[in-house]
């Protein structure tokens, strides 16, 4: 993964313009593991997709050095999804790695629109953490009201989706049609760097600075 690595790098890069300290550096948590892949794998009924276990033996997970709220990458390691599948607390446990069950946990387990038969019934719900799993999310610009939902469908491609608090009706949309076919084309590696991209752009948005070379 070599394009993500070079991605993160320029990430980093890019953030010295706005901190002289290391909160928003990007930081890989280090590599997994086996062992702890092999968790989060007993805790799954489905098999890891190769791509990410890939992943998880090079990077182990992916997030920012204390910012969580803008322009930032949330992707825990297996260890750290195997702790949230294990947990006690209902509202903070993670109850599958489902998509829509993802998204409620990134909302400590509170989203009243995602309860059964508000937009979805129970049967839909199932459906969706079913074909699309989700290993993590990116934030780029609105201050923890939406984020990037980074997936997996049945067939091992990739994908993001997008889901604002303030506009529900979108991801509603979004989700439905994702019932009927999945819109997912890419490689992991693809997801991630795009991530990282759309997330530098928004540090550079919000911090004043006209000038990201490199980014598509």
């Amino acid at each position: 993964m070599q394009r993500l690595q070079a991605a993160i790098d320029r990430y980093n890069e890019i953030r010295t313009r706005f901190w002289d300290d290391d909160y928003n550096t990007l930081l890989p948590a280090g590599p997994a593991a086996s062992d702890e892949i092999a968790r989060l794998q007993a805790r799954e009924p489905r098999p890891l997709p190769q791509e990410l276990q890939a992943f998880y033996r090079q990077f182990g997970g992916l997030q920012n050095w204390n910012n969580t709220e803008s322009h930032c990458m949330q992707l825990p390691g297996p260890a750290q999804l195997a702790d949230g599948l294990e947990h006690a607390d209902a509202w903070q446990r993670i109850r599958s790695l489902g998509l829509a069950d993802m998204i409620v946990y990134s909302w400590t387990n509170d989203r009243h629109e995602f309860a059964p038969g508000q937009a979805f019934d129970q049967d839909e719900l199932d459906a969706l953490n079913a074909r699309y799993r989700c290993f993590g999310w990116y934030r780029t610009d609105t201050v923890a009201e939406s984020a990037w939902y980074v997936y997996a469908d049945e067939d091992g491609r990739f994908g993001a989706l997008y889901y604002d608090q303030d506009d529900f009706g979108g991801v509603r949309r979004e989700l439905r049609a994702m019932l009927a076919a999945s819109p997912a084309r890419q490689t992991l590696e693809d997801a991630l760097c795009e991530g990282v991209e759309r997330a530098q752009r928004a540090m550079v948005e919000w911090n004043g600075d006209g000038e990201d070379e490199g980014v598509a």
